[in-house]
């Protein structure tokens, strides 16, 4: 693919999607891979000043950051084909055009909204510098073609192979639905009209704590913690019947991770219909919802129909295994685009 080496720098913890990101890149180039990990810095960081540094851009997580990628790209004199950044919101425009005089090729990705919600500074006034930028979010395209006259390129989420599949079989699964994914006021909503009708539900994520005090002693849900990640994420969904893949109302998105790993874990994925979903799945493979007052229904529907559910739990699982959604697939187009310009 004409790439001898690759630097990679991003918040790499365990079961996060750029360490996946980034262990796929080992697999594909076959070339050496050197990376930056800037969680160290990130879980290292006192919690309020991490919080300070997340909102405001300020104090030792931002100076840290800076400082660890600065002190390797210093500490050597060597030159990359390609240098990867996942999620550069903390990382200063000083330190990015000291990343630029080390390749032809810097890349920008993230998997977030780049400015809807994960507003940066930092990010603005590097924007330009980047050679490419890589975003999953169809809505924000405009602003980065806005901002930049730089290669903009759209891909869609995807999921690991290795680590989003089936855990259990239909018979062995545990839980009738499960959302995994941060609290928000609809979807505790959504869960509590679940619950009502006897359904059980397990839920995982951050802000999830008070809604499950609030339902201590019900039977019917099950709660995992603020974070499940990797093989346990992988595993609570399949042990589910039916994995919701609600999309924030925080921002326009119209997919997210969760419209990929459901199905890959072997669970059937319930929806809501809009273009850009259409365009991966049809009415065979997910289930589809126009409003959610009617996702109870739909569920109990399903729930009662072990036949057409297990189909559907099918079609959706081979459609993702056959299609373009793996992390491997994404990012071998990806570099190909990079490569060719």
């Amino acid at each position: 693919m004409g790439i001898n080496n690759l630097l990679f720098i991003g918040p790499c913890e365990y079961g996060s999607t750029s360490r996946m990101r980034y262990n796929i890149f080992s697999e594909i180039l076959n070339v050496e891979i050197e990376l930056i990990d800037t969680s160290d810095v990130i879980s290292s960081t006192n919690r309020i000043l991490r919080s300070i540094g997340w909102r405001y851009k300020i104090g030792p997580l931002i100076s840290g950051i800076n400082k660890l990628i600065n002190n390797v790209i210093n500490s050597n004199q060597k030159n990359y084909d390609v240098i990867w950044i996942e999620k550069g919101v903390f990382i200063k425009p000083d330190t990015i055009r000291s990343l630029k005089k080390k390749t032809f090729r810097l890349i920008h990705y993230t998997p977030d909204p780049a400015f809807y919600y994960h507003q940066s500074r930092f990010f603005n006034r590097a924007l330009s510098l980047y050679d490419f930028t890589i975003t999953t979010k169809s809505f924000e395209i405009d602003l980065y073609k806005q901002k930049t006259e730089k290669r903009v390129i759209f891909c869609t989420q995807g999921y690991d192979l290795k680590v989003h599949k089936p855990h259990y079989s239909f018979d062995e699964k545990k839980y009738d639905v499960c959302f995994i994914g941060h609290h928000e006021i609809q979807r505790e909503k959504i869960i509590n009209s679940i619950l009502n009708l006897g359904i059980s539900v397990a839920i995982a994520g951050i802000k999830w704590e008070k809604f499950a005090r609030n339902h201590e002693g019900n039977v019917n849900l099950h709660y995992f913690g603020s974070n499940v990640a990797g093989e346990e994420y992988a595993k609570l969904i399949s042990a589910s019947k039916i994995g919701l893949g609600l999309l924030s109302k925080w921002i326009p998105e119209k997919h997210t991770t969760r419209t990929f790993e459901i199905p890959a874990c072997g669970t059937a994925l319930l929806t809501e219909r809009n273009p850009e979903i259409d365009l991966f799945f049809n009415e065979s493979e997910v289930i589809f919802f126009e409003n959610e007052k009617d996702i109870p229904e739909l569920i109990l529907k399903y729930l009662e129909d072990d036949e057409n559910l297990m189909t559907i739990t099918l079609n959706g699982y081979q459609k993702v295994l056959n299609g373009d959604f793996t992390y491997k697939q994404i990012l071998t187009n990806a570099l190909k685009q990079i490569i060719s310009n």
